[in-house]
């Protein structure tokens, strides 16, 4: 086996220096050679070694795992599998991207640390290259006893009806972030919303199941989106927003996934809908344990293939039972069913448990962020998933059409324009999102209203259509053009309204109907002699006030959408 002073010497003088910094090694030497030879001296220290083990992030220290559980040496491919691949970047582009302080996976984290080297060994056929722990750096290791536990699975055929997420999740997530940038939303002293505010906003999302909404509001929280202003309103934080929004889709959805599989608050066991864990104090689990070791027996399933959901929970509980359990201890957790209110307790109640748990996770958080598509007890992993855990690269998406302004004062932004649809949100009142399982884009509408809004905002009409012929790669339409401009002149001059029109025999009726006070304040505003607007919320109650007045009124054409 390659020794570590070997390995270094193979190594760009670059690197080396970024190797240095991690290990706290002070470099007197300059040359490549000296340097990789002082680095080897410094890096053989056991003590320095143990340090370095105690300093790595969590899913580095499991990838290095797997390495030394296979003698300090695995096959490049399948290392690349589960944790990544390593950028392939010269001198120049390593000091100009600086790629160790943002890795792209843990293989790549390892590298720049100098725990990691590649080298060719011979193969039954050809030569293949290998990921190796220099033996100075395994003897200092520790070595697991056993390998990692796994599964095997047998495909199935696919449902017939399938539930696909999406890019549902990112959709929401810039609908939520430009909700609280648009609107006056104040917190109370739980965090918790305004009923009102949580209702407006649930109109507005693809998806609109609660929990789905409680788990974006914490991620938006772990990711540090969110800010309380001087006067108490719930608003984005800038920095961290607007680098989210620019980013491309696959970047936006890793960023998401990321912040929930590493965030030790979000605890699935207390939001499955079967469950009831009691905090009596006296017992803890770790969620960020059991959500790891899901995703990596994940690892055993073949992109795109679809699989029994029965099947991989019989799976994990034959090869590893105590994903969430390390001791074994199935005793001491004070967890009821919903249904029943008794205790599950025991490994006999690991079905209701540690079942419901890997069932809640796939059908769950994993498929809200796209990692997973479910359907008739069926699961598979999505692209996006399998470049999550690292089985393939991520996919590459196309080039998103541009917006669309049309002349009735409309835009339509395709869903994975957020950042345009984000500033949009400044300017234009939002109508209709796409639903769970349309493609079509979201329509907003400018407005008098929205136009002021975007002014007090210190964005006016100029920047606007500025705005708009940029979003939209074409020219503002003259009408467009010419409406802004004269409202910004002379303000509001139209405006239309949905209403319902009374209609009265006589002039006496309509006078004894304007003056009563059973009546009267539910009349919007007279229009004619026999005539009268009442707003569209007001007309079921108007039809109890004019009954009691003795009178019954003909319904046209409004029982239907009042029933709908």
């Amino acid at each position: 086996m390659r020794s570590l002073r070997q390995n270094l010497l193979d190594t760009d003088l670059t690197r080396l220096q970024v190797i240095a910094r991690f290990w706290d090694v002070e470099l007197t030497a300059v040359r490549q050679r000296d340097v990789a030879a002082q680095l080897a001296e410094a890096m053989t220290d056991p003590e320095a070694i143990a340090r370095v083990w105690e300093t790595l992030p969590e899913d580095q220290r499991q990838a290095l795992e797997t390495v030394l559980a296979a003698g300090g040496r695995k096959p490049r491919r399948v290392f690349a599998r589960q944790w990544g691949e390593i950028r392939a970047m010269g001198p120049g582009r390593v000091e100009r991207e600086r790629p160790w302080r943002e890795p792209i996976s843990p293989a790549e984290g390892l590298w720049y640390k100098g725990l990691l080297f590649y080298v060719f060994e011979p193969g039954p056929d050809k030569a293949y290259e290998v990921v190796l722990v220099p033996p100075e750096l395994c003897a200092h290791l520790p070595t697991p006893d056993v390998s990692l536990p796994s599964i095997l699975l047998e495909p199935v055929s696919a449902p017939t009806a399938v539930r696909s997420a999406g890019d549902a999740l990112l959709d929401d997530a810039c609908t939520f972030l430009a909700y609280l940038q648009n609107e006056r939303l104040r917190p109370g002293p739980d965090g918790g919303w305004p009923e009102r505010q949580r209702t407006r906003l649930i109109r507005r999302l693809r998806d609109p199941a609660p929990e789905r909404l409680n788990f974006l509001r914490h991620l938006a929280r772990r990711l540090t989106w969110l800010r309380v202003t001087d006067a108490g309103l719930l608003r984005p934080d800038p920095e961290p927003v607007i680098a989210w929004l620019k980013s491309s889709t696959e970047r936006q959805r890793d960023a998401l996934a990321q912040a929930w599989r590493d965030d030790p608050t979000w605890n699935e066991l207390f939001h499955i809908p079967s469950l009831d864990p009691e905090e009596t104090g006296a017992w803890r689990n770790d969620p960020l344990l059991a959500r790891k070791a899901i995703l990596r027996h994940l690892s055993a399933c073949a992109p795109g293939t679809w699989y029994r959901l029965d099947d991989f929970i019989a799976a994990v509980r034959e090869a590893d039972p105590d994903f969430q359990r390390p001791d074994g201890d199935y005793t001491s957790w004070y967890i009821r069913d919903v249904t029943s209110g008794a205790y599950l307790s025991g490994f006999e109640s690991w079905d209701a448990v540690e079942g419901a748990l890997i069932r809640h996770l796939i059908t769950g958080p994993l498929a809200w962020l796209s990692l997973t598509d479910w359907g008739s007890e069926l699961f598979r992993i999505t692209e996006g998933g399998a470049a999550f855990l690292d089985l393939a690269k991520a996919p590459t998406a196309s080039e998103p059409a541009p917006l669309t302004l049309r002349p009735d004062f409309t835009v339509l932004a395709p869903p994975a324009r957020r950042y345009e649809r984000f500033q949009l949100a400044r300017v234009a009142n939002w109508i209709i999102s796409p639903s769970m399982e349309g493609s079509e884009p979201f329509v907003y509408r400018i407005t008098p209203g929205s136009l002021e809004h975007a002014r007090q905002q210190g964005i006016g009409v100029a920047r606007v259509l500025e705005f708009l012929a940029q979003i939209s790669g074409a020219p503002v339409p003259h009408s467009v053009e010419a409406a802004l401009t004269r409202w910004d002149a002379r303000g509001t001059e139209a405006r239309l309204e949905l209403a319902v029109l009374l209609r009265l025999s006589d002039e006496e009726l309509m006078a004894q109907v304007a003056s009563s006070p059973r009546t009267r304040r539910l009349i919007h505003e007279q229009v004619g002699p026999t005539a009268a607007l009442v707003r569209e919320r007001d007309w079921p109650r108007l039809v109890v006030a004019l009954g009691e007045m003795g009178l019954l009124p003909d319904i046209v054409a409004l029982e239907e959408d009042h029933a709908s």
